[in-house]
């Protein structure tokens, strides 16, 4: 027995009991590789290191890694180390690289793959070597009395990463099997390992007050400072001051420490709390982790959960948790601390007329860029009180940008993120303020009172969306970008080219985010009642109704990473039914499910999670349900001139030019499942009123109505009320609005949104259906008519009288 097998023999059971594992695998390797042709390549040659992971790679199903790889009859090493601190073992695997490569060359059909494993005992990236100290202890081959304690301390928090194979049958074919290609293989390997450290544990820490004293050393920083006490004429120490003051209040203190504490923590609070969290595109931002990119998160904020629990899946997929910009007013004891040491850096509502920290703020943020620290931040600027995404605020969007002109080296991907959920406990206040209350300044009070209404929340969904590159963005929209960068003392450059750049770049985060969107059992439940006669609907037709979504955004997706459940129908009730927030009762003829008053209206913010999903195969089932027999191109004709709207209100990604693809792909959905017939070539028609397909279609189609609604009130006064100042038109269509609410029961309070009214008349001007006399009023071009006219037709009659009525009676009124 070899010294190695007598060690391992030895500490086979200490080890055993004092360690716990996770293991992440960044492919399925049971399904990609074959496990008799299979090689794990380490960095560590430490004995505790392959205990660990050959308990890991058994439970996983997967080859021993001391077992030998027979090729032929001949013996290959299953395992090879990279050990920087010994070149023998390098050597080694050099060597056993080139004998693997030589074996492909003599057998054509072999195909072994390399697997790269990385064991990372805690997380713990160090911290930052003070000024002519230099850290020489290696973190992964830390020597024999600092492992022991590593396996104290960390050995029940140990990660095992099972990186993505590397075909050697690729390598051999492409580069050949001389040992040029195998010193190769080793490089990569070792500087993949580099990189996979830097994911996993982020770049080395340095004390907060040093951080502090560093940017105020900053020549920017300095620059501001001298700007600031001669503007304010004040003394050049009480402006340095107000700088410090400025970053004690800004900056995090992140501590690993604490976030382990909090992992723990939260592993056993959302056990409680959730039924579970589904998690999409994680393999996506562990790529971009190890190529090296600066990684900006961009969720989407419907919750304070939000901040909690998208650091946590980020720390579960093997990352390190980013610093989050969060809200000064959450900056409260004793929240305020412990967010900052979970990586929590504060920021101000605005920086209007406050140079000092607007430099302060910004070179912070360059610092967390330029030293690789992930940042998160939302562009939304605070949590969305209607469940639909809200118009970006571009501020640091437009820092994000300048940190890339300020020659930050590394790539930067801004990474979208959709963060939905069964139960948003925040709801009912969300409600109170829509109606007028003030919103609660947020105290350790308000957080104790929330914690008594925790309870089940179903199920969270985070979805990592399709990451948008900096820098290939530029390359593409502003080819010579770099000719404005800027270094050191030097203002950030603000080229014209910039503003017009971030609204691009904002509008993509917005329409990638929901592009990530995901449904569940509450948000399709709500949208199914909600477009109900009376918010009601039989078990049955509640059922089928379900299923009708769920095929429908199956066979034809909205988009390549949307989630749609598996589940049936009938399995998605009986998910929504377990959080009391439905009126179910029973009769003679069986299950009622309706919604009463107070949550029809909370109901709302969860269908409106996913209203962009719906909005064009309703609008497809509206105009169908209206006419008894129709062609596909004013379908498509429709859909052309409404994309701008719903583009400003939804944040839908799909360009106009691929409205008429998408439509036909709908409606030919909705033919193979009956709820439509095909009449003749391009001709469709729907069922007789009396049958359930039909019912179906006409539940499909109402999803659109209150879109419709507010499209139709703008139309008519532009048409009949003469020509209006911007102001008067937005108020006009708001009080309509607000009466159509009240007449015809329309629950959503989003629904006379002055924000929305705006966005509507802002794109009208812009799509030419509006134009400004020359009194500066607005007034209606002359191809409203035919739209108006075709939107007015899929809305219910009473509807439409209602509008016209309400335009007719304002005119008179504003006449006498």
């Amino acid at each position: 027995m070899s010294w190695r097998g007598f060690v391992g023999k030895l500490l086979y059971w200490p080890v055993r009991w004092l360690t716990r594992f996770e293991v992440i695998f960044d492919e399925d390797l049971q399904d990609r590789i074959t496990p008799e042709h299979v090689v794990y390549v380490m960095r560590s040659s430490s004995v505790t290191d392959l205990l660990v992971v050959k308990r890991a790679l058994a439970k996983a199903g997967l080859p021993d890694p001391e077992e030998p790889l027979l090729i032929n009859g001949v013996r290959h090493a299953r395992i090879m180390y990279l050990e920087q601190a010994q070149p023998r073992r390098n050597e080694q695997a050099v060597d056993e690289f080139l004998q693997l490569l030589q074996s492909h060359q003599k057998e054509p059909n072999l195909n072994v793959k390399l697997v790269p494993i990385g064991l990372f005992w805690g997380r713990k990236a160090g911290q930052e070597p003070r000024q002519g100290k230099p850290m020489v202890a290696d973190l992964d081959n830390p020597g024999r009395w600092r492992k022991f304690w590593l396996v104290l301390f960390s050995g029940r928090n140990i990660l095992m990463r099972a990186s993505r194979s590397v075909s050697l049958r690729e390598m051999a074919d492409q580069h050949g099997c001389d040992r040029r290609v195998a010193h190769k293989l080793a490089r990569v390997a070792r500087v993949h390992f580099v990189r996979l450290r830097y994911a996993v544990a982020g770049p080395k820490v340095a004390r907060r007050e040093r951080v502090i004293q560093e940017l105020l050393e900053n020549p920017a920083i300095k620059k501001a400072i001298a700007e600031e006490a001669r503007s304010k004429k004040i003394t050049p120490e009480k402006a340095a001051k107000r700088a410090r003051e400025y970053l004690d209040e800004i900056a995090a203190s992140y501590s690993e420490t604490l976030v382990r504490v909090l992992d723990r923590f939260m592993g056993w609070m959302w056990s409680r709390i959730y039924n579970g969290i589904h998690v999409e595109g994680g393999e996506r931002i562990r790529e971009l982790a190890e190529a090296g990119h600066e990684i900006v998160y961009v969720p989407c904020h419907r919750s304070h959960m939000d901040y909690l629990l998208l650091s946590y899946v980020i720390y579960k997929e093997g990352l390190v948790p980013p610093h989050i910009a969060a809200g000064v007013n959450l900056d409260f004891f004793p929240a305020g601390p412990l967010f900052r040491r979970g990586g929590a850096f504060f920021i101000r509502r605005s920086f209007k007329g406050n140079k000092l920290y607007s430099t302060v703020f910004r070179e912070y943020l360059d610092r967390l860029f330029s030293k690789g620290y992930p940042v998160e931040y939302f562009t939304e600027g605070g949590r969305s009180r209607t469940g639909r995404l809200l118009q970006p605020k571009t501020g640091m969007i437009a820092m994000t940008l300048q940190g890339m002109l300020r020659g930050q080296q590394r790539p930067m991907s801004i990474v979208p993120v959709y963060l939905g959920y069964e139960h948003v406990m925040e709801v009912g206040t969300y409600l109170k303020e829509l109606k007028g209350k003030s919103k609660e300044k947020e105290s350790v009070w308000q957080v104790l009172s929330s914690l008594r209404h925790l309870r089940n929340f179903g199920f969270g969904y985070v979805t990592f969306g399709e990451p948008l590159n900096v820098g290939q963005a530029l390359d593409q929209l502003t080819p010579d970008w770099r000719d404005s960068i800027t270094h050191g003392a030097e203002e950030p450059a603000r080229p014209r080219w910039l503003t017009p750049t971030v609204n691009l770049f904002a509008e993509q985060i917005m329409q990638r985010i929901n592009d990530a969107a995901g449904l569940n059992s509450v948000n399709l439940t709500a949208l199914a009642l909600l477009s109900a006669e009376k918010r009601a609907l039989t078990h049955q037709e509640l059922v089928n109704q379900l299923d009708v979504y769920t095929r429908l955004l199956r066979d034809v997706p909205y988009s390549k990473l949307a989630y749609v459940p598996a589940e049936t129908g009938e399995e998605l009730w009986q998910l929504a039914k377990r959080h009391d927030k439905f009126v179910v009762s029973e009769d003679t003829m069986g299950e009622m499910i309706k919604l009463d008053g107070t949550t029809a209206i909370a109901m709302t913010y969860y269908r409106n999670n996913i209203m962009h999903m719906v909005i064009v195969p309703a609008l497809i089932a509206a105009y169908a349900c209206s006419h008894k027999e129709f062609g596909l191109a004013p379908v498509i004709k429709l859909l052309e001139q409404v994309q701008p709207l719903l583009k400003e209100e939804l944040f839908i990604s799909h360009p106009r030019d691929q409205m008429a693809l998408w439509a036909e792909a709908i409606v030919e959905h909705l033919v193979s499942v009956d709820l439509l017939q095909k009449t003749a070539e391009d001709t469709y028609r729907t069922h007789t009123r009396e049958t359930t397909e039909y019912f179906q279609l006409q539940l499909l189609a109402r999803a659109a109505s209150e879109t419709l609604q507010r499209y139709a009130i703008v139309f008519e006064l532009l048409q009949q009320g003469g020509a209006h100042g911007r102001a008067e038109l937005e108020q006009a269509a708001v009080d309509l609005a607000e009466r159509l609410s009240a007449m015809h029961g329309v629950s959503a309070p989003e629904f006379f949104d002055k924000k929305l009214i705006s966005g509507i008349i802002t794109t009208l001007k812009r799509e030419d259906f509006i134009e400004v006399n020359s009194e500066g009023n607005f007034v209606a071009h002359a191809n409203v008519a035919e739209l108006s006219d075709t939107i007015d037709r899929l809305l219910d009659t009473p509807i439409v009288q209602t509008i016209r009525q309400a335009v007719q009676s304002r005119l008179q009124n504003s006449k006498n």
